[in-house]
């Protein structure tokens, strides 16, 4: 990629891809999915783009990338203001603090150690949304999304590392 668009830029184009991918991935979380008389929870792309970023390649997603995409969701999904972008910013804590423990390990390992992340988060999301809108809401679709999240993880993580290879220097 380099010897196509050139140093300065090829290094900017860089730093953006993890960025865009959130991006994208939030808009992909948002999208309708199912029927008009069945809805379908949808996975959190996101949570995974931040987790595989954060966990491979931590230096192409910065905390202030983790954050807009957070806030992009936010604005976007019309919940509080803040929730994502604290779930984002603290999986990408977790998993930047415990890297060095999970880098070599099986990937079982980290799909699991994101499976944990997932449930937290969901339980974070419907807690909060419960008091934001001051109803005691099903925890169901929260558990149904950390769990089809973690169902398709191993997908995404390819395809992740895909774009991270494709994209960005070896470190």
């Amino acid at each position: 990629m380099r010897a196509i668009l050139g140093p300065q830029l090829s290094a900017v184009m860089e730093r953006l891809i993890p960025l865009l991918v959130g991006i994208f991935c939030v808009m992909l979380t948002l999208l309708p999915w199912g029927t008009s008389t069945n809805f379908l929870v949808p996975p959190a792309f996101a949570l995974m783009a931040v987790f595989h970023w954060a966990l491979y390649r931590p230096d192409l997603m910065p905390p202030v990338s983790v954050f807009l995409i957070g806030v992009y969701h936010d604005l976007a999904s019309g919940g509080p203001i803040g929730l994502w972008a604290l779930i984002y910013l603290f999986t990408y804590g977790v998993v930047v603090s415990q890297r060095l423990f999970f880098i070599g390990r099986p990937f079982f390992a980290i799909w699991l150690a994101f499976g944990i992340i997932a449930v937290v988060s969901g339980l974070i999301v419907w807690t909060a949304s419960g008091l934001y809108f001051g109803a005691v809401l099903s925890p169901v679709p929260a558990l149904v999304q950390a769990l089809v999240s973690f169902v398709l993880f191993p997908v995404l993580g390819r395809f992740f590392s895909m774009i991270q290879h494709r994209f960005s220097s070896p470190v």
